[in-house]
């Protein structure tokens, strides 16, 4: 149950993408998708997130609890949960744009020179390369990110409230 809560956040989040990027998907249906997680986060229908919700339906997001929670009430809204979610689909965007101007050749994968643009997919090259081909492409990016966000999040100790 809490991966299908979890999963319904991380499909809105390309959606928030597009329709930043290529008005593809209306405002209406972004804002739609991101109330749907917020929804099925929101377990107790309180109109707000606990921490709990956070941590029992979502615990990638725990660690962004306080930055979320920009009034400092120890909940989140709706509207703190969707400036969250549209920062995030800004960032993933311009992550993209920038992967695209680093990619000369236009080839879809970034070689050792083209990641010089980049200095953090850089310093991470070999790491990154998950096949030791010399290139990278958007999968071995992406699934470093989320290993390496995986691994931060277990080593962080954690606080109880």
């Amino acid at each position: 149950m809490r991966k299908g809560m979890w999963l319904v956040f991380f499909a809105m989040l390309p959606c928030a993408a597009v329709a930043e990027e290529q008005s593809v998907v209306t405002r209406q249906e972004r804002d739609a998708k991101i109330d749907q997680a917020f929804n099925a986060l929101d377990t107790d229908k309180s109109g707000t997130l606990s921490r709990k919700e956070i941590e029992q339906n979502a615990p990638a997001l725990l660690d962004s609890f306080e930055r979320m929670d920009t009034n400092h009430d120890g909940v989140i809204s709706r509207k703190e949960f969707k400036r969250e979610i549209l920062e995030v689909a800004r960032k993933q965007l311009q992550f993209r744009e920038n992967l695209a101007r680093a990619d000369k050749d236009k080839n879809g994968m970034l070689s050792r020179e083209e990641a010089k643009a980049l200095p953090n997919i850089s310093a991470h090259f070999d790491e990154i390369d998950a096949n030791h081909d010399g290139e990278l492409t958007l999968k071995e990016i992406s699934d470093y990110v989320r290993t390496h966000a995986n691994q931060m999040h277990e080593k962080k100790p954690r606080t109880d409230p």
